[in-house]
């Protein structure tokens, strides 16, 4: 009887009364598919954790920036309970992260969107001295904006996701710069209205850029994050997790011919000590990716 007690209480403390609750960022439009990868690696971790934790949801907010969305979370306002971001110092400092990249850091190769009358400037490119030619089209508030601009390169800032394409196609920027796992949507849903547009076919842009899941400074934040990552730990050791970056990922990184890219890296000055490079099944790498299926 005893034993039983003990049992229950020590159960008590792992499951809560209410659904563990995460509240996440809603789609800026109809057209914005970027994170529908991110958040079924989130679901599928709280799904594995049920035993341990019991119920949760996932809720969409109203659609925000990332500055309001790092706001909102430093705050703990409880309008939102997880975001899905780049690290930086002060998101290290302020907030909780899971330091296991989401996307392998595939989001960090880049592929550029561009007019098609710009492809044979591109075809001529050898080094990131040529590459600083151009104008960079990048959101407002984005971290990846001082990526570039601390490595020397030109930037113009587009106020909304959808302005960014506008931006590039209205000739105010040279490039949209896009990670290989947005390229090929973006340009799918966008080509009837702007047919001038096409993915440059050539270039591989890269910065390490480790996107994590991050969740208030609370104790509440820090049990929703034990949680996620419990269950992304799951994932990794029992293959769940490369099978989904697979299903979602692998016909990108072939479409884009990724591995015969030229790659062009420049460094992230806003990585700490903390970043786990030494976990080489964490991070993508287009020179030795082997697709699932093959």
């Amino acid at each position: 009887m005893l034993f039983a007690v003990a049992c229950l209480l020590n159960s008590a403390h792992v499951f809560s009364a209410e659904p563990m609750r995460y509240i996440y960022n809603a789609p800026e439009s109809n057209l914005d598919k970027r994170y529908l990868y991110h958040w079924i690696i989130l679901k599928t971790a709280l799904e594995k954790t049920i035993p341990k934790y019991g119920a949760y949801e996932m809720v969409p907010s109203k659609p925000m920036t990332e500055k309001r969305q790092t706001f909102e979370l430093k705050n703990a306002t409880g309008k939102l309970s997880v975001m899905y971001l780049g690290t930086t110092p002060n998101m290290e400092r302020d907030l909780v992260p899971i330091r296991i990249p989401v996307d392998k850091n595939l989001g960090g190769y880049c592929v550029f969107l561009i007019r098609k009358e710009n492809q044979k400037r591109f075809d001529h490119i050898s080094s990131l001295d040529d590459l600083r030619k151009f104008k960079y089209g990048l959101g407002l508030g984005w971290i990846d904006v001082d990526i570039l601009r601390s490595n020397n390169f030109q930037v113009v800032t587009a106020s909304c996701y959808d302005c960014l394409f506008e931006m590039m196609n209205n000739k105010r920027s040279d490039l949209a710069l896009r990670a290989a796992v947005e390229v090929i949507d973006e340009y799918e849903e966008r080509k009837a209205a702007m047919p001038d547009l096409c993915i440059e076919t050539n270039i591989l842009f890269y910065y390490p850029m480790p996107m994590y899941f991050w969740f208030p400074k609370t104790d509440e934040g820090g049990r929703l994050a034990a949680r996620a990552e419990d269950g992304m730990r799951m994932m990794i050791a029992d293959g769940t997790y490369d099978k989904i970056f697979a299903e979602y990922q692998d016909s990108k990184i072939e479409k884009l011919k990724l591995k015969d890219r030229k790659v062009f890296r420049i460094d992230n000055p806003f990585l700490g000590s903390e970043t786990p490079f030494a976990d080489k099944r964490l991070w993508f790498d287009p020179k030795t990716y082997q697709p699932i299926s093959k």
